[in-house]
């Protein structure tokens, strides 16, 4: 029992010197960036497929673990860069490097018209509503056959690497997914751990002491809703370039379930956690379906019950229990910081503030807002 209390216990963020931070994200990216010059094509698409999952978690997690707003919904939007890509490159011959900028910003504005009226639900409410978007996305690509091809769905062939890289084109989609996850990780980070993540904790945790001190919940939320539904497109993007063929059946539940439990394994709330979930999803499944075929089909709702009861705040909450003591020992570290606030109560696997005491809430509360 007692190795259950600690496993159950919130760790705060590592308080590790700038120096130190640096010279770990410098390392992680000098890895990262030669991996694919000594692997196998094999290889680079299952890490490709960690970077994909990175970026939609990366937004996912930013609405539901840092506002408490569940989605279930996202694969639509995925679906819809995914497809948007596919029509757009084969179709209509647009280069496929603009399909970035323009799944973001086609995602962002559907998301903001969804989440308008959406937002206005909470808890099991909004769930539901957006688990009704995931239910519905395979019928409406079936249903838009003439554009989407229904069933049979639509093959890719572009992004290829430019012949002056020299590079075979897993190799070139790896480092196109690489950077386009570098970017999108540094954004989140900056907005998780800025003024705007302070006001996103003050309304997860405490909705209305926030508005009474000004912080406009309602466009706060939709706002970022509309932001992580734009990053979603942009996956989506890059899968159908790691994949190079979109199916309806591709973007059911099982995929929004997916996205659930990456976060979920992470650690709501921890942008580094994504990270952690994102390998999870991809190679947990192959490793059961290994085992038993029909394992990994399970893997999910497992791991979700799993770390639910027993580790709800993710693998990130076992490395700052590990490496906490270590870097304590490090001199020059940061005191504070924007980022202590949020990691020291960081929020349930339900996506919303864990039980205490109402004036333990209402002090926390207050003490973030007085930061804005």
């Amino acid at each position: 029992m007692r190795m259950f209390e600690l496993l159950r216990r919130p760790r705060a963020e590592l308080d590790a010197p700038v120096w130190l931070s640096r010279a770990t994200m410098i390392l992680v990216v000098l890895v990262a960036a030669v991996a694919p010059l000594v692997s196998a094509p094999y290889v680079n698409f299952d890490r490709s497929m960690v970077l994909v999952y990175i970026v939609v978690g990366l937004g996912l997690n930013l609405l539901t673990g840092n506002t408490g707003q569940i989605s279930l919904g996202h694969g639509f939007f995925f679906a819809l860069g995914a497809y948007l890509s596919a029509v757009l490159v084969e179709n209509h011959g647009v280069p496929y490097l603009i399909l970035i900028p323009i799944a973001f910003a086609v995602g962002y504005i559907v998301g903001y018209l969804f989440g308008l009226p959406a937002l206005r639900l909470h808890g099991l409410r909004l769930a539901l509503a957006t688990l009704g978007l995931a239910l519905v996305t395979p019928a409406v690509i079936k249903r838009f056959e003439h554009v989407t091809d229904g069933q049979a769905g639509i093959n890719i062939f572009g992004a290829e690497a430019p012949e002056f890289t020299g590079l075979a084109r897993d190799q070139w989609v790896y480092y196109l997914c690489l950077v386009v996850a570098l970017v999108a990780y540094l954004v989140v980070r900056r907005l998780a751990t800025g003024r705007i993540g302070r006001s996103l904790i003050a309304i997860r945790d405490y909705e209305a002491v926030a508005t009474t001190l000004g912080v406009p919940a309602t466009r706060t939320k939709t706002t970022i809703f509309a932001f992580s539904a734009g990053l979603a497109g942009v996956g989506g993007v890059l899968y159908s370039f790691v994949v190079q063929y979109v199916g309806p059946e591709a973007f059911g539940l099982p995929l929004a379930i997916a996205f659930i439990t990456m976060i979920v394994v992470g650690g709501l709330g921890t942008v580094p956690g994504v990270v952690f979930g994102a390998f999870f999803v991809v190679y947990v499944p192959q490793w059961t379906a290994d085992i038993n075929q029909s394992a990994a089909g399970i893997t999910y709702g497992v791991a979700l019950i799993l770390f639910i009861f027993v580790l709800p705040y993710g693998v990130i909450s076992l490395v700052r229990q590990g490496f906490g003591p270590v870097v304590a020992r490090i001199p020059g570290r940061r005191r504070g910081g924007p980022a202590a606030a949020g990691a020291a109560r960081p929020s349930t696997p339900g996506g919303g503030p864990e039980v205490v005491e109402e004036r333990e809430v209402d002090e926390s509360a207050a003490t973030q807002l007085r930061t804005l």
